[in-house]
């Protein structure tokens, strides 16, 4: 009578499937399980769809070691998937009139048909209509093709999982820095970077402004091993001091860019340091990282704040699950739909 359902965070990246599990109980969140299953390649295509034969096989592996019960799912498409876009709607139109609006809007800019994506829109300031003014208001457009989608929410379902919401892999990650600066009890401003296989993303929420996010195309797949080689399996390959530094070295010449942009377009929200995250806790010297910026920098654990049995908090009480923090920042996501 009183059990709330879990939901599973599921983020699908290049290497690998990881699953956070989060309860809700009272007015915490509780850490259930997390899991990992690694992909086989080219399971994700240019256009970000997904192989779903070999997605499924993956999804049916992770299920057997998620909690009996739990089905509710929330997904993330990369940012480099999505269209968003800001335009004026008047504030007067019906919802069919602005759908049709949104609708030559977008195909207006869009690469893809409109019948291709799926889209929704939201204002983004208090309806003016209710004030009883007729004017136009700002609307955030999100779209994406409809394969990108389908092919994962299908995949979910062929596993005997509810997929309930999909949402930007970017407001994962900032739903996850709230819930940490909350607990953490932080004053000031943190930004994540979160860096993967193939890209690194920098995501930040000043106050009272509209998230910020960067994308670049610069990840752990550019460490070569011998002639160039690209790394497929982080977990079992342990750089040397010399490769860790050189990649550390890469990574803050891909940030400084990204951060002078920032502290140029928002100088009153001034960034006191950087959570990182993703599975290349092997490859990113913090410390290194953190003086070649100028910047408190700090690997992030995403399960710190979230209590659990002493069993699995043994095991989650540890730096080294950094590669969770999307799977984690959709759970928390799932639980406040």
């Amino acid at each position: 009578m009183f059990w709330n359902p879990s939901i599973i965070g599921i983020d699908i990246g290049h290497h690998s499937v990881k699953a956070v599990v989060l309860n809700q109980k009272k007015e915490r969140l509780e850490l259930f399980a997390f899991t990992e299953a690694v992909l086989p390649a080219s399971v994700i295509n240019d256009q970000h769809s997904v192989n779903t034969s070999a997605l499924l096989s993956v999804i049916r592996k992770l299920k057997k070691n998620l909690p009996f019960g739990a089905r509710k799912v929330a997904l993330a498409l990369p940012d480099s998937a999505v269209i968003s876009k800001v335009i004026q709607l008047d504030t007067n139109l019906s919802d069919e009139e602005a759908e049709f609006a949104v609708a030559q809007a977008l195909s207006a800019s869009s690469p893809f048909p409109v019948e291709e994506l799926r889209l929704d829109f939201f204002p983004l300031s208090p309806s003016a209509e209710a004030l009883g003014a007729v004017v136009t208001a700002p609307y955030q457009i999100i779209a994406a093709r409809k394969d990108a989608i389908d092919s994962r929410v299908d995949t979910i379902k062929k596993a005997g999982l509810t997929p309930k919401v999909v949402e930007l892999q970017t407001h994962a990650l900032l739903w996850l820095a709230e819930h940490t600066a909350e607990h953490a009890i932080l004053q000031e401003l943190w930004g994540i970077v979160d860096v993967g296989k193939r890209q690194t993303e920098f995501c930040i929420k000043p106050s009272g402004a509209a998230a910020y996010h960067r994308e670049m195309a610069f990840g752990t797949s550019h460490i070569g091993i011998a002639d160039g080689a690209e790394i497929d399996d982080l977990q079992v390959f342990s750089p040397d001091p010399a490769q860790a530094e050189f990649f550390t070295k890469q990574l803050a010449d891909q940030l400084k860019r990204q951060l002078q942009l920032y502290n140029s377009t928002h100088p009153r929200s001034p960034m006191k340091g950087i959570w990182l995250c993703g599975g290349s806790q092997h490859v990113v010297l913090d410390e290194l990282l953190g003086r070649l910026l100028n910047i408190d920098v700090q690997w992030m654990n995403p399960f710190r704040y979230f209590p659990c049995s002493t069993k699995l908090g043994e095991i989650a009480d540890n730096s080294f699950y950094s590669q969770y923090a999307v799977a984690t920042g959709l759970a928390i996501r799932g639980i406040a739909e």
